[in-house]
């Protein structure tokens, strides 16, 4: 009977650096003066597309196994560290206020349920970072962000008109009073006001009709004290007074400030400048209009939801205020006659931003796309794919092409008997969790040497030339966190940064989670894999102790973190040519061995080879790191392939942080605030005397600090 290979490798090896594995977890400082944010990111270099390893080629296929590439079976141990989240959309509980509670994914027999996919995807990303691959999804990223504006005096009202000959032009619409427009008595000012925020009692009607001005009214307006409006009376071709009467465009654009009393009116003069729109016009306008309301989606839905109106003020806080009518109205994303704007001029006649609002937001001049290396982004051809394409898998992102991959996850078994804790009643609130936040652009760019974006550039500076995006985001192990952390989160008198204080539509609540040392055990299984590719996958599955892996929900809470371990007695790796000698004989045969020990070190040589400095020590040859057999591969010292930047900031991810500082997103207190608000940090930090704090490289990260403000 044929033997089965053997897997040789010893896990020890792999120690980075040869240094000794992290420290077992403490408790972290709570009265530190920093905290670390709770993701960072992996550089993604530009990439040698054409080195032979780890370039783009075409994929090796399915049909048949190739004699000098690997085939068959690794058998993986999963161990949870901290407790792993796996909710069971599918059976969500939603409260009136649409707070929902999840309840763990489990199988037939009760048995917890992880998914193939799941495990597939967590070492995609993975294999990606460290074999520096394309992106596998980057789409939505071709539009310029906006970044929010001060209250400013220089933005110059206009109306966009339609000539005789049937062209767009702006009125600009400048006056002698301070902003430029009237100042229309709408609002109140004081606190528990009505959905109309007073608008009912506070507004000043039209003489004679008693009715609302409207938004884009033509009216006449009698200013008082220059700036504000007395009187307001429907437009008419002749003034009822043209020495007290002015012409003008009434501008709501709703309760959306708590101490807003007032609306505008653009007041106009027979001197007033036209200036063409341009399609550059427009595409700004668009841009920015669409911005807006991508990023308040989420919010006009859930006041729908709610049974709430966008223009409904709510409260006087961020969120419950009114919306402003270009976040809430799809048409005003598009230029059109009758749009009531602000512009910014440079040189008297030339546009360089226009806003619907004020207090604005402004477009960074590049998008996140243009700021990426050509060869990160997603293949479009079959002949461009990367590493992780090859292995895992791609789907052209426009247009028809697919291939399924040579690695498949499957068998994915619980090996412990009692492996969820589970929450009696309401279950356990969690901390809010922050949206993607790239307008903060300090965390995500990097400058064109991949160091942290320097304090003194200014906020519109943000997003171009000579930046690029910092990487592959990631949330580092919690190292510090105690295993006791875990124990009684409901119950044991102690604050815990993950568990939340409110049930709101804002957190999530859980029924249960997968204990910390519940053991999984899955295979995957491979098809033609080159000795680089294969060496990729068995170093991510042979990392040495305490360095974990990140899997499930919950990640910048501390929640699974996972250890991988190859299981080298059911593990079988053969190449093709073995493969064939296997099935061809009927006696047994020389045990062939894969030498995990030799395939990692190609892989280490093949990433050394193309990204590591020039100086350092590389393998004979790039043809060597194609082959099964690797007698003349020089070896390579472990500092070599550590300090490759991406590899270096993996192994920092996978470790944790060394020093004890407390984790979570940026805030001003040391301690949690019940709205998990960070919001003011940010706000702080732009400040006139705010110290520009951008987020450190993951590898060199000493902290944040709470004040970042003089």
């Amino acid at each position: 009977m044929n033997q089965r290979p053997v897997l040789r490798n010893n896990p020890r090896n792999n120690r980075p650096d040869n240094r000794p594995a992290p420290a077992a977890a403490t408790t972290p400082d709570a009265n530190s003066s920093k905290f670390h944010n709770p993701y960072n990111f992996i550089p993604a270099l530009p990439r040698v597309t054409d080195d032979e390893a780890l370039g783009d080629h075409h994929p090796k296929g399915h049909g048949a196994y190739h004699d000098d590439l690997w085939s068959g079976r690794i058998a993986v141990t999963l161990t949870t560290k901290t407790p792993l989240l796996i909710p069971d959309a599918a059976k969500v509980q939603v409260e009136n206020n649409n707070h929902k509670t999840f309840p763990v994914r489990v199988d037939s027999q009760g048995r917890p349920y992880l998914a193939p996919t799941a495990l597939k995807g967590m070492l995609r990303s993975a294999y990606e970072a460290v074999t520096n691959s394309r992106l596998g999804v980057f789409e939505k990223h071709s539009e310029r962000l906006a970044y929010r504006m001060g209250a400013a005096l220089g933005p110059v009202p206009a109306r966009v008109e339609l000539t005789a000959a049937g062209t767009l032009v702006l009125r600009l619409m400048r006056t002698n009073i301070r902003g430029d427009a009237g100042k229309l008595p709408r609002y109140e000012q004081s606190q528990n006001l009505p959905l109309d925020k007073g608008e009912s009692q506070a507004a000043l009607k039209y003489q004679v009709v008693d009715d609302l001005p409207q938004h884009g009214d033509h009216v006449w307006v009698q200013p008082r004290q220059q700036e504000y409006i007395e009187a307001i009376r429907r437009w008419a071709i002749a003034p009822p007074d043209p020495d007290q009467w002015q012409e003008g465009w009434v501008c709501v654009t709703g309760a959306n400030i708590k101490e807003k009393k007032f609306e505008r009116v653009f007041l106009s003069s027979p001197d007033d400048q036209l200036i063409p729109v341009t399609e550059d016009i427009i595409r700004l306008w668009s841009e920015l209009v669409g911005n807006y309301q991508d990023i308040h989606k989420k919010d006009l839905e859930e006041r729908q939801r709610d049974g709430d109106r966008p223009y409904h003020y709510l409260g006087q806080n961020p969120g419950k205020t009114a919306w402003s009518r270009h976040v809430y109205i799809k048409s005003e994303a598009r230029l059109k006659e009758g749009t009531l704007c602000y512009v910014d001029l440079q040189g008297g006649n030339t546009v360089t931003g226009i806003q619907p609002v004020t207090i604005a937001r402004r477009l960074f001049t590049q998008s996140p796309e243009q700021l990426i290396h050509r060869s990160l982004k997603p293949a479009m051809e079959m002949s461009e794919l990367s590493p992780a394409d090859r292995v895992f898998g791609w789907v052209k992102q426009k247009g028809k092409g697919a291939y399924k991959g040579n690695l498949r996850v499957n068998s994915v078994k619980c090996q412990t008997v009692d492996a969820i804790e589970r929450f009696s009643n309401r279950g356990l609130p969690l901390a809010i969790l922050a949206q993607p936040n790239p307008q903060q652009f300090r965390f995500y760019l990097a400058d064109n040497q991949g160091q942290p974006i320097s304090p003194t550039t200014r906020k519109e500076q943000g997003y171009s030339t000579g930046q690029t995006l910092r990487g592959r985001k990631v949330y580092p192990h919690h190292r510090h966190v105690r295993d006791t952390d875990w124990d009684n989160p409901l119950g044991d008198g102690e604050q815990h940064e993950y568990v939340g204080s409110d049930r709101t539509n804002q957190n999530r609540s859980i029924n249960g989670w997968i204990k910390p040392t519940v053991s999984f055990t899955f295979n995957i299984d491979v098809t033609n894999l080159s000795t680089v590719e294969l060496g990729g996958i068995l170093w991510l599955l042979s990392l040495p102790e305490n360095y974990y892996h990140r899997l499930g929900g919950g990640k910048p809470l501390g929640f699974g973190s996972v250890r991988l371990a190859l299981n080298e007695a059911n593990t079988d790796l053969r190449t093709g040519q073995q493969w064939q000698a296997y099935y061809g004989s009927l006696l047994p045969i020389e045990e062939p061995v894969c030498n995990a020990e030799e395939v990692v070190t190609a892989f280490k040589g093949a990433v050394t080879n193309a990204y590591a400095d020039k100086s350092a020590q590389k393998p004979a040859s790039k043809k060597a790191l194609g082959r099964a057999g690797f007698a003349s591969l020089v070896q390579l010292t472990g500092s070599d392939f550590d300090r490759v930047p991406f590899i270096k900031a993996f192994l920092a991810m996978a470790a944790g942080f060394e020093d004890q500082l407390p984790i979570h997103y940026p805030r001003k207190t040391v301690a949690p605030t019940p709205q998990g608000e960070g919001f003011g940090w940010f706000v702080d930090n732009e400040s006139a005397s705010g110290h520009k704090v951008p987020l450190p490289l993951l590898a060199e990260d000493e902290g944040m600090p709470f004040a970042c403000k003089s």
